[in-house]
């Protein structure tokens, strides 16, 4: 991978996936506004390098530029970011989905958000799970099944094409932020759905885990250093503070078992400390 070139506000990358491949081709331009990427007809291997390269270029740049990235889930709801924090299989792709079916959300994520300055949210594009029983007879994508914590989970796999068309799922583009859920799935089964307004300390402690996201990086950093964005060796290079980063936003603590979120009346108990989850459709 490297910058081969930058003139009259272009720049252009060349990457190759392996020796001997076909390069992939990339040029930014700054002043149009336009990114072009060119890759040889028909090699499928090829078109995602060309993809991956895009994510780490844009990416780079925004890390750089004072964005954070957060493992997150996050949707819109009237207009504003909706953003759900929770630990490994935490309930945070459950609640999205929740939340788009049943408050009329648009989709932003549900794996990776980036926050920037001025509390800008955008849904960062990976492959999206969703749990089984919210996709009902919609087909295609891929079935996984796990055991986290003696629960079995079994979601479907989908790339963010697939999600669109198997459920038809609108997504929506870049806004403002308007809330925040920390979701604590520890509860026991029988004890409900609790919530709580999230303190400082609660929140900022939040924050620092979903911030501590080094698998996911892999895909979004700039290992070579050849974009001038953060490195997997220095990850806090160039990137935004994670103090005060929802400072002033209205945020809660959900406390409900992990088993029971699918079903549980979640809106309702959010209803008076989230603006907007008390109108549910």
């Amino acid at each position: 991978m490297a910058v081969v070139g930058m003139a009259e506000g272009v720049m252009r990358l060349v990457a190759c996936y392996r020796p001997g491949a076909p390069p992939a081709v990339m040029e930014v331009d700054a002043v149009a506004g336009v990114t072009r990427l060119v890759v040889s007809p028909g090699d499928t291997v090829e078109l995602r390098w060309a993809d991956w390269l895009a994510r780490v270029f844009f990416a780079s740049r925004l890390l750089a530029s004072g964005w954070r990235m957060l493992h997150a889930s996050a949707v819109e709801v009237e207009g504003k970011a909706l953003v759900f924090l929770a630990g490994r299989c935490g309930g945070k792709s459950t609640l999205a989905h929740r939340a788009v079916r049943e408050l009329g959300g648009r989709f932003l994520a549900d794996d990776l958000v980036l926050i920037g300055p001025g509390g800008v949210v955008v849904g960062w594009p990976t492959r999206v799970a969703v749990p089984a029983s919210l996709v009902g007879s919609a087909t295609g994508g891929r079935r996984d099944r796990s055991v986290v914590a003696g629960v079995v989970r079994e979601r479907i796999l989908f790339t963010p094409i697939e999600h669109r068309a198997a459920l038809g799922i609108s997504y929506s583009p870049p806004v403002r932020l308007g809330a925040v859920v920390v979701v604590d799935g520890s509860g026991a089964a029988g004890e409900g759905v609790r919530v709580r307004e999230a303190g400082d300390g609660v929140l900022e402690l939040a924050v620092v885990g979903a911030a501590d996201i080094t698998e996911q990086m892999v895909y979004v950093s700039d290992p070579l250093g050849v974009m001038g964005g953060a490195r997997l060796a220095d990850q806090s290079a160039g990137m935004g503070p994670v103090e005060g980063l929802f400072s002033g936003v209205p945020a809660a603590v959900l406390r409900v078992a992990v088993e029971q979120l699918p079903t549980a009346p979640v809106w309702r108990a959010l209803e008076g400390v989230v603006p907007g989850v008390g109108r549910c459709r």
